[in-house]
């Protein structure tokens, strides 16, 4: 898999058949340091806070950040999260690549199990400066292996799904959300509890 970046515009949908109640949209990200794809991402989370319709609403954002220990952050990055433009929607921090971090960090002198520890050392450093910014995320989940057949893709994406439910404030939007998650009778009836 290579680091290319894809073609997006952030007002068509993705709307998937095994569950076509969850609807993503996604931009093309501020890789290239194009302003003006931070404006388009700003102006479309302004617009999609003012509409009453709720299935116009922007109800969370999943915004990515690749694992870098010597770049974490671009600029328009930084700007985001320094900026108040995300209205009620809250934000979770998805960081890429925990298993490149791991490249990064690595020492040959030491094995896997500390090398790894290292790593989480490193991202725990780098969470804690994303979260420092103005208006950091609610939560922060990270990932790894994501290119790979044998990643454990399912239990990455219960956390994803968890740490959004537990970021979202209104409880009947907490509530619709759960409900969607067809495939995680878990977190349906651990929110039906509470």
């Amino acid at each position: 898999m290579d680091d290319q970046r894809g073609i997006h515009n952030i007002n068509c949908p993705f709307i998937f058949a095994s569950n076509p109640q969850f609807i993503f949209h996604n931009s093309p990200g501020f890789k290239a340091g194009d302003e003006s794809q931070l404006l388009k991402v700003q102006s479309f989370i302004k617009e999609r806070a003012r509409v009453t319709d709720c299935n116009q609403q922007l109800h969370a954002i999943w915004f990515c950040l690749k694992l870098d220990k010597t770049r974490f952050m671009l600029d328009l990055e930084q700007r985001f999260f320094s900026e108040d433009c995300v209205g009620n929607a809250p934000v979770i921090a998805i960081l890429t690549k925990f298993d490149d971090l791991i490249s990064q960090v690595y020492d040959i002198r030491l094995d896997y199990n500390k090398n790894r520890k290292n790593a989480e050392t490193k991202r725990k450093e780098l969470e804690a400066l994303l979260f420092s910014y103005k208006s950091p995320p609610r939560a922060g989940v990270y990932v790894e292996d994501i290119h790979n057949n044998h990643g454990n893709h399912q239990e990455q994406v219960e956390v994803l799904i968890k740490k959004t439910a537990e970021s979202l404030d209104d409880l009947s939007l907490k509530m619709l959300f759960v409900s969607i998650q067809q495939n995680n009778l878990e977190l349906c009836i651990e929110y039906a509890v509470k």
